[in-house]
């Protein structure tokens, strides 16, 4: 039966201290939705705003078709501080694996607020409404400076959402994580399922984020907690029906580095943690399944009282978890365990590569496949 399914999606931080400002200038922002349907919706957030967020038009684009948005009837929206909204559906033919371009125009001063670090791609373009232009007269692709004081590209602001009118899937799964999940081991787990079992997986990682503790000042891009973010990236998500969480990297290795050192969990808060999310997710009919801490040895922050505490909280994983993926295992040195093996380690000891990043799609894929009557070569 057709209806309203999330295609992509991402979770989206606080970049006021780190976000670009801008005027009179148009966004082209390029996603790939992970299902199919003939029309479909995008969500803008303000959330993080100080102050409103004016869009002065908006179009999609998918295949040859370029249509214009509008909201409740308007071509323009204002977004007050603090809130979300969608576009009126859209009558565009959205493809599986097939890319959506979102162009929005903002006439007035704008700080790029909310948003989050994407693989997806953003071009701005020079003076001017340039929405929908076949030539989109691009200035290049800005970067900010991180916390650490390397440079990135700029975060994707204000797009969050996708949802497409279409078909059902058997498996949506909205993965809830960090910079590891950032890094794409969710999309790499859809594309390994996908010549055997009908899987969405959505990627809502965010770097630097904390299961427990919400992050402000200057690392307030590293986003509200897991347990803060859950009802907005997890709950009213459109046809999720999985939730895999893959937090606590940072809520040991932030504090006493970019935390207070107070913010540093026991393992038994860890643990009431993940059972808050486990039961909230239970309770709206998700399936839930809990990766254990990767090690990271080596890296800043860790410890022995942290690879304590790591180590007990991925036995609870491992043994009371509704369903657990051992991402642990993946990618651990088997000479020393409480670190990553040098075949996956991107070099900070914290990080996986791409061989790390694909190993723990193979682990998710393989897992959902034999839960779901599958496998996974």
């Amino acid at each position: 039966m057709n209806q309203w399914r999330t295609g992509w999606m991402q979770g989206v931080a606080d970049f006021r201290d780190l976000g670009r400002a801008g005027a009179d200038e148009t966004l082209r922002v390029r996603v790939v939705s992970a299902v199919a349907g003939e029309r479909a919706r995008v969500k803008l957030s303000n959330r993080f705003g100080d102050g409103p967020l004016s869009v002065g038009a908006l179009s999609v684009s998918a295949g040859d078709r370029v249509v214009s948005a509008r909201f409740a009837g308007r071509t323009d929206v204002t977004l007050p501080a603090g809130q979300e909204c969608w576009t009126d559906p859209l009558d565009v033919t959205v493809q599986r694996g097939g890319e959506v371009t979102v162009d929005l125009y903002l006439p007035k001063p704008t700080v790029q607020a909310t948003g989050n670090y994407s693989r997806m791609l953003m071009e701005v373009s020079g003076p001017g409404d340039h929405v929908g232009s076949p030539d989109f007269p691009a200035v290049g692709i800005p970067t900010v400076e991180a916390p650490d004081g390397s440079r990135l590209p700029l975060p994707v602001p204000f797009v969050c959402g996708l949802e497409v009118f279409g078909p059902e899937v058997a498996v949506t799964a909205v993965c809830l994580g960090d910079s590891i999940t950032a890094g794409g081991w969710p999309e790499g787990a859809q594309e390994l399922l996908a010549p055997r079992l009908d899987a969405v997986m959505l990627n809502a990682g965010i770097a630097g984020n904390r299961l427990r503790t919400d992050s402000g000042g200057p690392v307030a891009s590293f986003g509200p907690s897991g347990l803060s973010r859950f009802e907005h990236d997890v709950l009213s998500v459109a046809g999720a029906s999985d939730v895999v969480i893959a937090l606590g990297t940072n809520d040991l290795g932030l504090p006493g580095v970019d935390a207070p050192l107070a913010d540093l969990p026991s393992a038994q808060q860890m643990i009431d943690a993940y059972r808050r999310l486990s039961d909230r997710a239970a309770e709206a009919g998700l399936d839930v399944t809990i990766v254990t801490i990767t090690p990271f040895l080596g890296s800043e922050g860790c410890d022995d009282s942290r690879e304590g505490i790591r180590s007990v909280v991925n036995d609870w994983i491992r043994t009371a978890a509704p369903h657990h993926v051992d991402f642990d295992a993946a990618l651990r040195d088997a000479g020393e365990p409480r670190r990553l093996a040098e075949a996956y380690d991107s070099g900070d000891h914290l990080h996986p590569n791409d061989a790390g990043t694909d190993r723990l799609a193979h682990a998710m894929a393989t897992h959902l496949a034999h839960r779901h009557g599958s496998a996974v070569g």
